[in-house]
């Protein structure tokens, strides 16, 4: 037995409350868990979950679920992300070879990946979201964010994806437009440092600021942040919403990069397009947006989370919140909101790494900037 697996069960399960009888015992219907949602963990078994109304116990969080019947519901939720006991983690989880993630000096990892996409000899690539500073007109955290690009570029990442958020600019007229300028140029000087491309994600902040204002191609000259954005982005994409491929010796890489805050019903129908012909074509697709699972900031956010899982996809990455999260409903979905925006929730500011293993598994890594460390560690098949 791992003992990195021994210590999630021993987070996850070993603090239940007595009495309840139900929280984190083994489900298949909600009809088991006596009115409380029967929910999966990253396991992919099911459990029950019991009402947050009392508050949860040590070692457990309230959080929005998936219940056997696909509704939404609150629920204490372990923070390890992981209900199975020990005895069942060999058969629950997927496999993960640890040996994999530390194999880059036999796996043949060349190539090159442009602004528009490339040819690799298999993925690594390197992830992170919101770096806006704390304060509308704030110190940039150039220090983590710094940190976060000089890690990947250790990691000898290929490219780089980030999941929104670069700025927190506010003011009116031209020192709008100045302060917009001059944090993008801030986010850029770091990305620089990589020495790679870094694709980027729209946030909120690359709008308004507030989540249910969208922004559309009739606001650049006239938002300021936006107008940063898009003059950043140039290189990639003339809209904010965008696909690039890397083919590796194994199959086809589809990243589609979502711009929630610029929806509307063209980048619906492109989306949709994108997301059909990866099922059909490509091995891995990866999936970036801004806001997460369980958003509903926009009337439109969860729709279009809706609207990915009708599809393959082998990541979802999103930010928006500032942490690091697995999510609890779905194995390929996490939460990287931890690029040196302030901390809510979240322990680190940090960023992952991503590699196209051996046996076509992707290894995904997550890192703490200051010490390097690995945080947490997983496997997912290509689709």
């Amino acid at each position: 037995m791992r003992s990195w697996l021994v210590a999630l069960w021993l987070v996850g399960c070993s603090n239940a409350p007595s009495g309840d009888g139900k929280l984190c015992v083994a489900c298949t219907s909600d009809a088991e868990c006596a009115g409380a949602p029967c929910f999966a963990d990253v396991s992919g078994g099911r459990f029950c979950g019991i009402a947050c109304g009392n508050g949860c116990p040590s070692g457990y969080s309230c959080q929005p679920v998936s219940a056997s019947d696909g509704s939404i519901v609150d629920s204490c939720f372990p923070d390890s992300e992981i209900c199975a006991a020990a005895a069942d983690l060999s058969a629950s989880l997927p496999p993960v070879d640890l040996g994999h993630l530390d194999d880059l000096g036999t796996l043949p990892v060349g190539g090159a990946v442009g602004p528009k996409g490339g040819t690799v000899d298999r993925l690594l690539f390197g992830f992170s979201g919101d770096t806006r500073p704390a304060q509308c007109g704030g110190a940039y955290p150039t220090q983590v964010i710094d940190h976060i690009f000089d890690g990947m570029k250790a990691q000898n990442v290929q490219f780089a994806l980030d999941q929104g958020d670069h700025m927190f600019n506010c003011g009116s007229g031209s020192s709008a437009f100045s302060g917009a300028k001059q944090q993008m140029a801030a986010y850029v000087a770091a990305a620089n440092r990589l020495g790679k491309t870094v694709f980027m994600t729209m946030g909120n902040h690359e709008c308004s600021g507030s989540s249910s204002t969208l922004c559309s191609a009739a606001s650049y000259n006239s938002n300021a942040n936006y107008t940063a954005f898009m003059d950043a982005l140039a290189p990639i994409s003339t809209k904010p919403y965008y696909r690039f491929d890397v083919t590796t010796k194994t199959g086809l890489a589809v990243f589609i990069v979502v711009a929630d805050d610029a929806w509307d019903t063209a980048q619906k129908t492109w989306l949709e397009t994108q997301l059909t012909d990866a099922d059909a074509h490509a091995k891995y697709t990866f999936v970036s947006k801004h806001h997460p699972d369980g958003n509903t900031d926009h009337v439109e956010f969860q729709a279009i989370y809706d609207q990915v899982t009708r599809h393959k996809y082998t990541l979802f990455l999103t930010g928006h919140s500032h942490l690091f999260k697995r999510q609890s409903n779905d194995p390929r979905a996490m939460v990287i909101g931890c690029g040196g925006a302030p901390l809510a929730g979240g322990t680190f500011w940090g960023y992952g790494t991503a590699l196209q293993g051996s046996d076509d598994r992707i290894y995904v890594r997550i890192y703490d900037q200051s010490t390097g460390n690995t945080v947490d560690s997983f496997s997912v098949a290509p689709q």
